[in-house]
Formats: C-alpha cells, structure tokens, sequence
C-alpha cells in the first residue's frame, strides 16, 4: 500500500480495547467541513463495491478452478489460498492503487491492491477475511518538495467461512485459518487487527494520497469525505482533511480537525507533528511549543512516524529533538540502520562524538548491504581520527 506521510513538517500516518469502571466521555462529533472551497467530484469516486467487484470471466476462471476434484474437496479458506497462490506467481508489484479487477488483469499493484484483489476472491467463496497492519523498515518511494510516499503493508487471514463475527475476535476464537503475507520481511512486526471499515478508510486513504501527490485538493476532498465515512477516527485521514484545508487557506477548520483528532484517534504523531506545523507557521509560538512538548513526551510504536520527523528536526537544525525522536523509532526497529547514521549525525552536531561512533558502529552491526557497510566504515575512520 502506499501512503503519504510529509517530508519536511507534514506527517500523514499506518491493540487491544481495554475495558474500565470508569465512564467514558462523549465523543466528540466530526467538524464541519468547508465544503465550499472544493468543487465536488464524488462522482469520480469509485464506490467500495466497484472496487472488490470481479468480472464475469474472472468470476467464472474461479469456479472452474475451485470445481477441480483436488480442489473441491479443500476448506474453503484454503481453496482461496490455492487460487491466489496458482494465479499471483507472476504478480508485479507496481506500488499502484488498482481495484481488484484490475489488479488481477494487470497482473501488479501494491500491497492494498494485493489485500484488496484477496479480499474480493475470499467474498465471493464465501470466506471472511481479516487484515492486519504490518509494520516494516520504512522504505521511501516518492519525494516532492513537501511530501514524501513511504510503503507499509497488511497481511490476510483466512477463516473457512464468513459468520458475520467481528474481526477483532477471530485471532482468540480458536477457530483455524490461513495466513497471506505477499510481502513478508525478516524483520516486520505485527501491528493491530483492522475491521472492514478501517479497512475501506485506508483504501481511501490511498486513492486521496494518489490524488494531493497530484495536487488535486478538490478530488482529495471528495475521497478522504468519502474514507471518513467509514471511519471518522483515523488518524491519516483527518490529517490530509486538515491539510488540503491549509492549503486552501481555511486554517480555522483545520485548527478544528486537529483538536478533534488528537482527542479521537489512536495514533497522535503526525497530529501533533502536522498540528505543531501549522501552528509554527501562523506565528503561534507558545502553542506550538505546548504541542511540541507533547510530541517529545508522546510513547508510540508506530514505527515510520519517528523516523520522518526525527529527520525533519536534523533538517531544521533542532538535534536535541531529533536524538529524542530517533532513540523512539529505534526502540520498536532496532534493525534499521539507516535510523542510527542519522541518530550519529544529530549527536556529532551537538558535540556528543562518542555517542556518534557507537551509533556508527550500531549502523554497520545491522547494515547489509556493501554500500551501506563501506559509508558507514569510512564516517566511523573519520571519527576516530579526529
């Protein structure tokens, strides 16, 4: 999947409910958009079931093959993985957002494209699907000159049958299933189950990144109107509302969609990271610090979001944020390497030259590629000498 999280102050982002005593405050109602600064294009918007549909012969290429005697016989989860499996060998993966259709004629797409392109396969077997997010070493695809694609992917579960239940129990239900990973790493680290929602919200998501990467604010409107729709509580797509809002130059409701945000959805950082941007920008420089400080204190996993303003704040000058930053993402992926040259960068500005070489030398343990290794060999000599 792709999505869009900022270069340079722009962050777009990627558990178990609790239960308490306590009463849980009212949530707040989503605020009101200003719907007179886009010009409506909902009816470009392609609707989920155009999405997962296939077409007749792609309908019928999958009864054929699950009509096979070896394969009647199978669960039906597992003759979901069979097809996929037999049909995919030859999968392209593009890093583009194609409906499943188009995704299976294409013979390519992204990882949504890939859930997406499974999803419809396993509806129309009568299997219910469930996603989980899975977070990998980051991987920048696309920088503009505010904005930056990175790559995160979901995995599949299988179940033989769909009973209607709720995602968020399958994993505990003791029921048996099958696992699609098309994309595994050695070191990815399962993040939470999404229901079917969240699940539309980040297609959405997607389709509206697409669309800002495009400068297109009025069709971006009209797909992240539609994603919220789904899901009013998720946190990347509150944070692009808010930003095509600035970008409009309506930053009262983007004020608004901040607030609104920050007391709703699981994952704060790049709301408090775009928040923090906007408020800079207007010349509010004691609320700016208040959320600054909030973003320093903040305890997250998500594992792309430390990393990106981390190298934000080394851009902007400000290194003691940025080793604050770096030591979070590095906490949850400590495999990435490219995290600790950057972390030695930030030290050496502020004098720490120790600090810097045993950062270097954490590079170069978990670097593995020769480029990599001889970069970092070469800063670490130099370091030494001086």
């Amino acid at each position: 999947m792709r999505w869009i999280l900022p270069a340079l102050a722009l962050l777009l982002t990627s558990a178990c409910s609790s239960s308490s005593d306590h009463k849980r405050p009212v949530k707040p109602d989503f605020p009101q958009t200003n719907q007179q600064l886009f010009s409506a294009k909902i009816a470009q918007v392609p609707s989920i079931e155009s999405l997962i549909s296939l077409t007749q012969v792609q309908i019928q290429d999958i009864q054929r093959f699950v009509g096979r005697e070896e394969i009647a016989e199978l669960p039906k989860n597992k003759q979901v993985y069979e097809y996929l499996s037999k049909n995919l060998v030859n999968f392209n993966y593009e890093g583009e957002n194609y409906s499943a259709s188009l995704a299976m004629d294409k013979q390519g797409g992204n990882c949504m494209s890939l859930a997406l392109l499974t999803y419809a396969v396993a509806k129309q077997l009568g299997v219910k699907a469930v996603f989980q997010v899975m977070h990998t070493e980051p991987m920048l695809l696309e920088v503009t000159a505010n904005l930056a694609v990175t790559s995160d992917h979901v995995r599949t579960f299988l179940y033989e049958e769909d009973t209607g239940q709720q995602s968020k129990s399958f994993l505990f239900s003791g029921r048996s299933y099958l696992v699609l990973d098309y994309f595994p790493g050695r070191y990815d680290r399962p993040g939470k189950i999404i229901d079917e929602n969240q699940f539309v919200a980040m297609l959405y998501r997607n389709l509206a990144a697409d669309a800002l990467l495009n400068d297109d604010l009025d069709y971006a409107y009209s797909l992240l109107t539609s994603g919220i729709r789904y899901d009013e509580e998720y946190a990347p797509l509150i944070s692009m509302m808010a930003i095509i809002h600035r970008r409009k130059g309506d930053v009262a409701t983007a004020d608004k969609l901040y607030r609104y945000g920050l007391e709703v959805a699981d994952s704060k950082i790049s709301l408090l990271s775009n928040y923090h941007y906007l408020l800079s920008k207007q010349g509010n420089t004691l609320q700016a610090a208040g959320i600054k400080q909030q973003l320093l204190a903040l305890e997250d996993t998500s594992p792309y979001d430390w990393y990106l303003i981390g190298q934000d704040a080394i851009l902007d000058g400000d290194f003691n944020s940025a080793e604050i930053y770096l030591r979070k993402f590095l906490k949850n992926t400590p495999y990435y390497h490219q995290a600790y040259f950057d972390l030695a960068r930030a030290q050496y500005a502020l004098g720490r030259h120790n600090s810097a070489r045993n950062s270097i030398k954490l590079a170069l343990e978990y670097a593995e590629m020769p480029k990599s290794q001889r970069l970092y060999r070469a800063k670490l000599s130099w370091l030494n000498q001086m």
